[in-house]
């Protein structure tokens, strides 16, 4: 019972932790930090973690209590302590204005990547000025709070002489799915007193697409619905028709010349063509649940983070297979797209899944009317659910009565609103993943 207890209590103090590293850390864009609910704030938050030092931070607490001490009397001598830290801070002052970096900088990156990996930033630093600082530091600017940079205190560059050009490479550690914007990168130093940064900001916002974290699956069982998909490879593939090879018969009229086999003609000597026919294949629907109510535990999120990621697990067996791939997904705007051969890519449906959010309202009533509409040419759905109640029963058994099969996936830690045993006679087997299921891996689904 301990043991119990004592798990969240570990959970809420390495979540608080967090959050305060966050506020402390001196590459973090405080804008959207809840610590901070006022602008000027935040504003003198980015002043202390930004343009302060640490030997900075330390040393200003001090010169506070040096300057109330003497401010209280001139009979007492603390003014005259204070006179020399102020003349020091205001030195320090006049420093950071005359001795910025002057350089030139140019990063390159990627787009995309995937949570959990580091994203490397190549740089190229230009000295521009005369004289240079002993040493510069190259730090991203006003970074989102799920980007971390690696080394955290940004990548440290010795003296260039002016003209010189040097290559360097700074890690970004992605710790979640979404897009974020990158908004550029400082050059700093802390010459000469090591008090206040003297920097030099290169703002340009780019856009950084971070995919869910997810295991390749190895094996996907898929029940086969009573329909399957008319057009073949011809209505899949933006290159051509494609049709499979029947064999050859005589020619009748109205047949297209250009399928006349010229060598079975001169062979038999009477007209004989080739007889093609339409290939078959199956259509997929893949459904993602966003519902996570108000007020929700962290587990809930946490729970909405791994269908996720599992979704893009199937998403990515099925691009790797002859399959149409219908993506559905309501939180909270609807997002639909058709994927297959060249129709689009993978990344296109990684696309989707980084911007998805949850959503507080039951998104069926969003999602059904589009996805009945294309029913009639899907022969398999799969549902990845956060939990199995009578609105998800009542869903899939609408789609079993139109013909479709249907396989359904339920990401839930706690137990499920409804047993799920109980209708597995009726829609199938009802495949529960906890966390750690999940910890351990997902190769077959």
């Amino acid at each position: 019972m301990a043991d119990a207890n004592l798990q969240p209590r570990r959970a809420f103090g390495a979540a608080a932790l967090a959050k305060w590293r966050a506020a402390f850390s001196r590459s973090a864009d405080y804008g959207d930090q809840t610590l901070f609910r006022s602008a000027t704030f935040r504003w003198l938050w980015r002043i202390y973690c930004h343009r302060l030092t640490s030997a900075g931070r330390w040393f200003l607490w001090p010169s506070i209590i040096f300057t109330m001490y003497g401010g209280v009397s001139l009979r007492l001598q603390g003014y005259l302590v204070w006179s020399y830290i102020f003349g020091l801070w205001a030195a320090a002052l006049l420093a950071m204005w005359l001795l910025r970096p002057r350089v030139r900088l140019t990063a390159w990156q990627a787009g995309r990547i995937c949570a959990g990996e580091v994203l490397p930033v190549d740089i190229e630093l230009e000295q521009t000025g005369r004289s240079a600082p002993t040493t510069i530091h190259v730090i991203p600017h006003r970074l989102a709070h799920a980007l971390l940079p690696e080394p955290a205190e940004g990548v440290a560059v010795g003296p260039l002489r002016r003209g010189q050009r040097r290559r360097l490479r700074l890690g970004l550690r992605c710790l979640r799915r979404g897009v974020y914007t990158l908004n550029g990168y400082r050059v700093e130093t802390d010459q000469p007193f090591g008090l206040l940064h003297a920097s030099r900001r290169f703002e340009s916002r780019q856009q950084l697409m971070v995919y869910p974290a997810f295991q390749r699956l190895t094996r996907l069982e898929l029940p086969t619905g009573r329909r399957y998909h008319p057009g073949g490879v011809a209505l899949a593939s933006s290159i051509g028709e494609s049709f499979e090879y029947i064999g050859n018969r005589e020619y009748r009229d109205g047949d297209n010349l250009r399928d006349i086999d010229w060598r079975a003609t001169a062979r038999l000597c009477r007209p004989i063509v080739r007889e093609y026919r339409d290939e078959y294949f199956l259509r997929v629907a893949i459904i993602l649940d966003t519902h996570i109510p108000r007020r929700s535990s962290q587990s809930a999120r946490d729970g909405f983070e791994r269908a996720v990621s599992i979704t893009a697990a199937v998403a990515d067996f099925m691009a790797r297979q002859e399959y149409l791939v219908d993506l559905f997904a309501a939180g909270p705007n609807l997002y639909h797209l058709t994927a297959g051969r060249s129709l689009a890519y993978l990344d296109q449906i990684l696309d989707i899944l980084a911007c998805v959010e949850e959503n507080p309202q039951e998104p069926f009533d969003i999602i059904e009317p589009e996805i009945f509409e294309q029913l009639s040419k899907i022969t398999t759905v799969i549902c990845v659910f956060l939990d199995w109640n009578d609105s998800r029963r009542a869903f899939v058994n609408r789609l079993a009565r139109q013909g479709a099969g249907v396989k359904v996936v339920v990401v839930r830690d706690g137990p499920c609103t409804l047993p799920p045993l109980e209708d597995a006679t009726t829609i199938g087997p009802v495949c529960v993943i906890d966390a750690e299921q999940y910890r351990h891996g997902l190769e077959e689904l």
